[in-house]
């Protein structure tokens, strides 16, 4: 009987054995793949396949997009109204801690000019409720902004930059027709 009970034992740890020596195997031949696909462009003509240049060509034209929205709050907590609270402190505390207060509330987020004269293409839900409008380029100039129009139902937001100088670099809307995959 222990001499079957320690076969059983040892072919158990055999058959574990060669199951996990089989996944690694798996892993280093996934590895590998990843390596392959990993590797730069090695031609001028890899590089002009690359998204690089377009990268380089678009980033001037993507912008960060900081608001500020104020928001009122109460102050709330249940035991001001719990009759038990009430019996050893009264009302003392019910209207200090009721009275409304104002934070400001910061969010970030991106958008892309799509023309010269300072549109910008972003998302409704950054824009959503704020009453400041700020807009950093690539090149950390700054421009405050209006929202010029959104629909939180696409979640499309335009914004019209105030201030702008001189032509910023932007990325026009193109024709779908003429798209190539």
């Amino acid at each position: 009987m222990q001499a079957n009970w320690i076969s059983k034992i040892v072919a158990f740890a055999v058959i574990g054995m060669a199951a996990l020596s089989g996944t690694g195997n798996l892993a280093h031949a996934q590895s590998d793949e990843a390596t392959l696909d990993r590797r730069l462009p090695s031609s001028q003509t890899e590089i002009k396949m690359s998204l690089s240049p377009l990268v380089k060509q678009t980033a001037p034209a993507v912008v960060n997009i900081y608001t500020k929205k104020v928001v009122e709050q109460r102050q709330r907590t249940p035991f001001f109204n719990d009759p038990f609270f009430k019996q050893f402190f009264g009302d003392r505390f019910g209207g200090a801690f009721g009275a409304p207060r104002q934070r400001v509330e910061r969010s970030l987020g991106s958008g892309v000019i799509v023309s010269g004269d300072g549109t910008v293409v972003t998302n409704h839900h950054v824009i959503a409720g704020a009453s400041e409008i700020r807009v950093v380029l690539h090149d950390n100039r700054e421009f405050d902004a209006d929202l010029v129009g959104s629909d939180e139902r696409t979640d499309l937001a335009v914004l019209k930059l105030r201030d702008v100088d001189k032509e910023l670099p932007a990325i026009p809307f193109g024709d779908s027709d003429a798209v190539e995959v």
